[in-house]
């Protein structure tokens, strides 16, 4: 499963049948015409502040699948289904996001009901990690095997497959490795919820950034003390610094892989997934560079090191694949895999 980078440029095969995927954020709102293998043949982004509301932006949505499906010959194409990604707190039984912190005036709507008003067709309604956790289980063909895809950046986020279906839990909630606890005590650092030693106060974007203030500090290296003074340190800065060798820099992205790992052991212990895969903007480089590659084997080793033997070494832990079309193709598979049961 592929996926193609051509607004406007339509081939899809005779015959087809597609899905409409609408992955939405707290910035923009991302679309695409999915064929039933998981490619987007004709994508479009918007703006979420512009649109605001879920009216707005499924009518959007529909008008989009509405124009695009205008230039196809509809006896060939036909649009099956709906799906829709969404972050935040997802009670998956009525459709009604609980919690959110980005989509002011999204939360407590019944997205399913408002979803079929724009459009009389099957549809689905998923929290998007797990969108973007199946899109990946998807394109690795695991059937009923099970998947967790871990997002890193300012927050960590994890979307599970179960079974071969997206898993949210019975409240919502289900794949917050963010807030798992890796320390305890009245040392550990606070997280943004306000709870003491979960992985994302030391493993988000903010923790990183403190962890490397620390060890400049420690060890009195003005360089990075000046760009931290700056507020001009990203944790792209500290991948692009810890390629050219610096020994700060890779130092805390280890350490920020041993408490990864801390974490994914416990999750896998819990889970016994088939696969982990590590996605969003703080790979390190990912499978690109050396130092991401380094900082997923400290990952895999420290799981391995915490887990029992058939737990860990049986796990397949790699970086995702689909980068920011996952959420998209993920949504419409989702609506699709409601179609066929």
């Amino acid at each position: 499963m592929t996926s193609e980078s051509a607004t406007g440029a339509i081939n899809p095969p005779t015959q087809e049948t597609v899905f409409l995927g609408i992955d939405v954020g707290g910035t923009n709102v991302k679309l695409g015409l999915v064929s039933t293998a998981g490619v987007i043949f004709v994508r479009e982004t918007l703006s979420t502040p512009q649109l605001r509301t879920p009216e707005r932006v499924f009518e959007a949505a529909i008008a989009f699948a509405d124009s695009q499906l205008a230039k196809l010959d509809r006896a060939s194409v036909t649009l099956a289904g709906v799906g829709l990604g969404v972050p935040g707190v997802l009670d998956s039984e009525e459709s009604v996001l609980r919690e959110v912190v980005n989509l002011p005036g999204w939360e407590g709507k019944p997205l399913k009901k408002l979803l079929g008003n724009a459009k009389n067709l099957p549809n689905a309604v998923v929290n998007d990690a797990n969108s973007a956790a199946y899109a990946e289980h998807a394109l690795r063909s695991l059937g009923k095997k099970s998947l967790a895809l871990v997002t890193l950046g300012t927050g960590i986020g994890c979307g599970l497959v179960i079974n071969g279906s997206p898993y949210g839990g019975d409240h919502g909630c289900a794949g917050e490795l963010g807030h798992t606890p890796i320390r305890f005590g009245n040392d550990a650092l606070t997280c943004t919820c306000g709870k003491r030693g979960h992985l994302e106060a030391y493993a988000g974007t903010k923790g990183v950034i403190q962890q490397i203030q620390q060890v400049a500090t420690a060890s009195k290296n003005d360089e990075i003390l000046d760009l931290l003074s700056t507020n001009d340190l990203t944790p792209k800065d500290i991948a692009l610094r810890a390629e050219s060798g610096c020994d700060l820099c890779i130092a805390v992205i280890q350490q920020t892989a041993e408490y990864l790992g801390q974490a994914i052991g416990q999750l896998a212990q819990v889970m016994d997934p088939d696969v982990v895969l590590l996605g969003g903007a703080m790979t390190f480089g990912g499978s690109q560079t050396g130092i991401g590659q380094r900082f997923l084997d400290t990952v895999q080793t420290t799981v391995i090191n915490t887990t029992l033997e058939q737990v860990g070494s049986n796990l397949t832990l790699e970086f995702a694949s689909l980068g920011n079309d996952a959420g998209v193709i993920g949504a419409a598979m989702v609506a699709q895999q409601v179609m066929s049961k």
